[in-house]
């Protein structure tokens, strides 16, 4: 087993770089995605639950099963609102030299070079108690990573304070018990240390850690020889930006006029909360905008009624 010394300040940094690195070359190369549930309670320096869904409209969550170099990946990554302005994030980064990933178990951190983050079989990280400008922040970098600015300046400037934030996994295990093309199952446990330096150090022990995830089967381009499957007569583009912290845009693509449809707004009690559109629908793009205003951070759903569906989307504004 790999022993880390997770008081190096650029290691560390150089770790979590490269963990979100992962993360986002995923969609690059052989992959199974996931989405479900990421659920376990923690106690120590901070105690709490967490209990997210990994994967949706909401890119809150994703589950990446992939192949990169030979080397088989398994990411987890989830958020959940614990306050109005609060916000718990998981990440979960596993190595195998199979693909796709089979029943096994990972001990934390496991076998790797401590000089490269690359090749330590387990990764895992908490941030529990985060503020919304942190995680918009977090998110606006996935929603747009065209811009000017090199990677690696990018991630210095998101995580320079992460220490007084974030948990690494110092010991323990995680366990797929089920993983087939459909389904992945298991559990974990782990004690977690918070990098920065503290006397005495700052640790959470998570003992009932537990996932279960279903492939999401979303195949981006199909070809037929003849026409099988009829179009939606309603297509929802994913909001955008989304999280945001002003106003969002939500487009659909109507293949037919609807007479009557409602555009509606619900908060995460499933209270609505605003009307935002009454009437028909043309053949074509539609646009709708919201703008919460007074409204407290959280989660909130886009929802349109027509009569011959029901359609929402998550919507995650941060103030």
């Amino acid at each position: 087993m790999a022993i880390l010394t997770f008081y190096d300040k650029f290691y560390f940094n150089k770790m979590i770089k490269y963990s979100f690195f992962l993360h986002l070359c995923a969609f690059s190369f052989a992959q199974n995605i996931y989405q479900g549930e990421i659920g376990f309670n923690y106690n120590g320096t901070v105690s709490g639950s967490f209990t997210s869904i990994s994967g949706d409209s909401l890119v809150t969550g994703l589950t990446i099963n992939q192949v990169i170099n030979d080397t088989a990946q398994v990411i987890m990554a989830s958020i959940t609102q614990q306050d109005q302005n609060e916000f718990d994030l998981f990440l979960a980064v596993l190595r195998d030299t199979t693909f796709p990933v089979q029943p096994r178990i990972w001990d934390i951190p496991g076998e790797g070079d401590e000089s490269n983050p690359l090749s330590l079989e387990s990764i895992i990280v908490f941030m529990p108690q985060l503020d919304s400008s942190f995680v918009e922040d977090v998110f606006e970098f996935f929603d747009d990573t065209s811009g000017n600015q090199e990677p690696d300046e990018l991630f210095n400037d998101i995580f320079s304070s992460l220490s007084n934030n974030l948990y690494i996994g110092l010991e323990g295990n995680l366990g797929i018990e089920t993983a087939t093309d459909s389904v992945l199952v298991g559990t974990f446990n782990t004690t977690m240390i918070k990098p920065a330096f503290y006397f005495p150090p700052h640790t959470i022990s998570i003992s009932d850690g537990s996932f279960t995830l279903e492939n999401v089967d979303a195949p981006i381009l199909n070809t037929y020889d003849t026409p099988t499957v009829a179009y939606p007569n309603i297509y929802l583009f994913p909001a955008y930006p989304n999280p945001f912290n002003a106003k969002t845009k939500i487009k659909l693509n109507i293949k037919n006029p609807i007479e009557n449809a409602l555009v509606k707004i619900y908060n995460s009690n499933g209270q609505k909360i605003n009307n935002l559109y009454s009437g028909s629908l043309v053949s074509g793009l539609n646009n709708f905008y919201w703008e919460p205003k007074n409204k407290a951070s959280g989660v909130y759903f886009f929802v349109i009624e027509t009569p011959f569906s029901i359609q929402s989307q998550k919507l995650l504004y941060l103030k």
